[in-house]
């Protein structure tokens, strides 16, 4: 009876145990969940804290970060595609923010090359009003293109004096009045122009003199592949040169159609261009109306091919054909009148029969000349 009582009681012993056991693993899991639950919400926390967070990706292959809101202020480092940074704030004056990157190295970026998560203009204001580069620093540029002009001028309408390089050294002497062109020295100590798009200034452009800029001489260089110069203005002239492409000469005026300009060649002659054949420097509008008076003893061809002979007869053999429209002088005529002794393009000397001549003067006006 009393191994019974014994055994009972460690039964019921083992039963109380084990359901305290149970008890245990339940209450411990339930702990669990709750655990996990607040580590979620502690994670929402955070995570909602984070998208109050005014962020930055960079969008370009690489962006210099500067000491200061503008190109004039020093590159401290660079961050590149893809980078986040925190948005801190922005300048007063222009598109620049101030950023921390991950390493908390703080500094100033051209907002157009981040994507945001908050508009830039959300952004509180920070920094001196009126930021100014280091004291005592000359003007200087680096040449940011591959190859740039440096002209005579401020525009593309004045002549290339030379061409530098990227990464070049530029002193800077001045500007236009609207700072879209800057005068340089370059490290050859040629002075002239450049477009201040294509340079990376260690000042504000804004902050160089304002430099008279000179008229440039009227001129013009060929865009065709070759262009003829005549004596007068269209294409019925006798051709006196011929232009290449690239070559430039002065101008000294246009025809009222503007369709023609008038040119001086090397050797000083003076002749036509067509308009559409170059580029001038000026618009032609702007040049002065020549007055053209045609060459006295002139004939204009008013047929479509005319034959030149060796003399003043059909008899005589053809040697060339001048066509409708073409212009020659004439140097005198057959004592009949019906044949005119004219001199060409050339130089050369033939006859053609007046019936096809629309002339200056009349005819019985030419000397006669025998053959």
């Amino acid at each position: 009876m009393k191994v019974k009582t014994i055994l009972k009681f460690w039964i019921l012993a083992l039963f109380v145990l084990l359901s305290l056991s149970i008890s245990d693993q339940v209450f411990a899991g339930t702990n669990q969940d709750e655990i996990s639950s607040s580590a979620d919400k502690d994670l929402a926390i955070s995570s909602s804290a984070a998208d109050n967070h005014a962020i930055g990706i960079v969008n370009t292959g690489a962006l210099n970060v500067r000491s200061g809101p503008g190109v004039e202020f020093g590159v401290i480092t660079v961050i590149y595609k893809g980078q986040a940074v925190n948005l801190l704030g922005k300048f007063h004056a222009n598109n620049w923010v101030n950023i921390r990157l991950s390493n908390g190295l703080e500094g100033w970026v051209n907002s157009n090359y981040l994507n945001s998560n908050v508009p830039v203009s959300q952004l509180p204001v920070i920094g001196a009003p009126d930021p100014q580069p280091p004291a005592n620093v000359t003007p200087s540029a680096v040449v940011t293109t591959g190859a740039l002009n440096v002209r005579s001028g401020p525009g593309p309408n004045f002549s290339i004096l030379t061409v530098v390089r990227q990464g070049e050294q530029l002193a800077l002497l001045g500007r236009n009045s609207t700072g879209s062109w800057v005068k340089v020295r370059t490290a050859s100590n040629v002075e002239g122009w450049v477009n201040a798009s294509y340079i990376q200034t260690n000042v504000p452009v804004s902050s160089l003199p304002v430099v008279d800029s000179p008229t440039p001489t009227p001129a013009a260089v060929v865009t065709a592949s070759s262009a003829n110069v005549r004596t007068g203005p269209g294409g019925q002239y006798e051709v006196i040169a011929v232009l290449s492409q690239g070559q430039t000469v002065p101008i000294q005026g246009r025809n009222n159609a503007s369709t023609w300009i008038q040119v001086t060649l090397g050797n000083g002659q003076v002749g036509w261009v067509r308009s559409n054949a170059v580029q001038t420097n000026l618009p032609v509008s702007s040049l002065p109306v020549v007055d053209f008076q045609p060459p006295t003893n002139t004939a204009i061809v008013n047929t479509g091919a005319l034959n030149v002979r060796y003399g003043p007869g059909t008899n005589f053999g053809v040697f060339t054909v001048l066509v409708r429209g073409q212009v020659v002088s004439m140097v005198g005529r057959a004592a009949y009148s019906t044949w005119v002794q004219v001199r060409l393009p050339s130089g050369s000397l033939g006859w053609v029969n007046s019936n096809y001549l629309l002339t200056s003067i009349p005819i019985a006006e030419l000397p006669i000349v025998y053959p």
